[in-house]
């Protein structure tokens, strides 16, 4: 079993600091969202590896304009009850004065100050406590140095209570884009605002470090419009009729979607912060990898690496056979329909086709799989798998909630293996992001990240009983079964991380030029 774990997207931060609590190590006790992925969880469950995703609370959330509810009473009522918001919170995010980007600067000096040296003692059990710590490292040598790693990237035992927080972003309305004061704005004022922005973010760090902090990598999309480009139907049932997706929704990108994009991968105003494609439309999507990614190689050489933090696999071949077809007002229900309909994958077009798969694949990116249940599965292995864990022992509910992730794995090692016939290359880009604390419905025998070690066993124990029936499995030792399940749960995103994660300032070839030029003239 592994020393420790690594999750790609992990919202930690969102309920002590929507809350107002006084420490982000605050475990939430709740009947409708108890917390999944707080710090002392991921103490306890060895998460030593942390891809912390900060989030400012969009406004649709708070906005409930499809049930004729706008803001208001109600709505801070139904926040309260789901969030433990209190009303003070709920008023400041439903105002028209409210700014994402200052949102976000908010949460992150919340998160800062009870950064190492800071410590918490946690109990481990009724008699053994410990003391725990985190760190917002800069880069991977940080990171390595932090939890001690040797050269094959196995942490010292002696460094088990610090958890290496990298610095990630859901949805780049963050940056000040999508809110109620900017939506009638035009493209001059938005681009300078955009600039200033991130200019700020990649100097982000306490004094005297500025830039340590910088994110590692942000997602274009979320849930709502926020005026750089479509994002894809990602709330189903009462939840889509509740909440109002419909702006936006599968629409291509924009010009200042292009103009995020240029400005957060650009080299000259700072460290290059990645892209993460997880909730944009299809449309988005396809620009990226067609357009966009082949252009911007063709102009500075760059091999940009594709990310989805948190994701599923949709069992289709291709991006534009998944797509969802529909108008803004249909959409969900056509969403819904499909998704009623679904057997094995969850079918809709947010998630990861393999046309999409192997795109991941050669740019050595990273799939994050989401322990939503509904994103891991379709509704007929769903149905299965409620009825078939119900009133079953411990031991048997964790073998049947298992096999949808691992059904998800194989395919992307299928997928992979079908384009490559190089067994040793299609594990490579599998992780998990679980996505907890992003109000999710885990699956449930692992709901939270205590359950962590657990997840690593049961991979194990799965994939080595397939070694004679996966064609890239057989006659696999348990050392190399062993080795499989440690670069999903951990190595894949280490090695990532070694490779493309670096605090120090990347000097572009327009800078380099300008630099030697003032060294011959002077």
């Amino acid at each position: 079993m592994s020393s420790f774990f690594a999750d790609l997207h992990c919202h930690s931060v969102m309920f002590p600091f929507n809350q107002q609590q006084p420490t982000v190590w605050h475990e939430h006790m709740h009947p409708v969202y108890p917390s999944q992925g707080d710090f002392i969880k991921l103490a306890k469950g060895k998460i030593r590896v942390l891809f912390l995703s900060l989030y400012p609370v969009e406004q649709g959330f708070l906005t409930f304009n499809q049930a004729g509810l706008e803001t208001g009473g109600i709505t801070d009522a139904l926040a309260h009850l789901v969030l433990n918001m209190p009303k003070k919170r709920a008023d400041e995010i439903q105002s028209r004065k409210h700014n994402y980007f200052t949102d976000l600067l908010k949460e992150y000096d919340f998160l800062q100050r009870f950064a190492d040296p800071y410590q918490k003692t946690i109990y481990l059990n009724l008699f053994k406590r410990k003391k725990f710590k985190f760190r917002i490292v800069s880069d991977f040598d940080e990171l390595s140095s932090t939890l001690n790693l040797d050269s094959d990237l196995n942490p010292n035992p002696e460094s088990d209570d610090t958890i290496a927080v990298i610095l990630t972003i859901e949805g780049a309305h963050s940056l000040g884009m999508g809110q109620l004061n900017t939506l009638e704005l035009d493209y001059s004022v938005l681009s300078a605002v955009l600039k200033e922005n991130i200019s700020t973010l990649k100097r982000l760090g306490p004094p005297g470090k500025e830039g340590f902090h910088c994110p590692f990598f942000i997602s274009l999309s979320h849930h709502f419009w926020n005026q750089l480009g479509g994002h894809a139907v990602s709330l189903w049932k009462l939840l889509g009729k509740v909440f109002d997706q419909n702006t936006g929704i599968n629409e291509d990108i924009k010009d200042l979607g292009k103009l995020v994009i240029d400005e957060l991968l650009s080299k000259d105003n700072g460290k290059r912060i990645l892209i993460d494609i997880a909730h944009m439309s299809v449309k988005v999507r396809q620009w990226f990898y067609y357009t966009y990614l082949p252009e911007r190689e063709n102009r500075t050489g760059e091999k940009i690496p594709v990310i989805v933090s948190h994701a599923g696999v949709n069992g289709f071949a291709s991006l534009a056979e998944s797509e969802m077809q529909g108008t803004p007002a249909t959409i969900h229900e056509i969403a819904d329909k499909l998704y009623e309909k679904s057997k094995k994958f969850n079918p809709w077009d947010c998630f990861q086709p393999d046309e999409e798969i192997l795109i991941i694949h050669k740019s050595g990116g990273l799939i994050g799989l989401n322990l939503d249940e509904r994103i891991m599965m379709g509704k007929e292995v769903l149905d299965a798998a409620r009825k078939n864990a119900r009133w079953k022992l411990p031991r048997v509910a964790d073998v049947i909630w298992i096999e949808p992730l691992i059904e998800e794995i194989l395919h992307i090692a299928g997928t992979i293996f079908s384009e490559t016939r190089d067994d040793s290359v299609i594990w490579d880009n599998i992780c998990i992001g679980s996505d907890f604390d992003g109000m999710i419905t885990p699956i449930k025998a692992y709901n939270n990240a205590i359950k962590f070690p657990k997840l690593d066993k049961m991979i194990f124990e799965q994939l080595r009983k397939r070694i004679n029936r996966e064609q890239f499995l057989i006659n696999k030792s348990d050392s190399e079964i062993r080795e499989i399940s440690d670069k999903i749960l951990w190595k894949n995103a280490l090695r990532f991380l070694k490779e493309h994660f670096s605090s120090r300032r990347n000097i572009s070839v327009t800078s380099l030029i300008t630099f030697l030029l003032l060294t011959i003239v002077f």
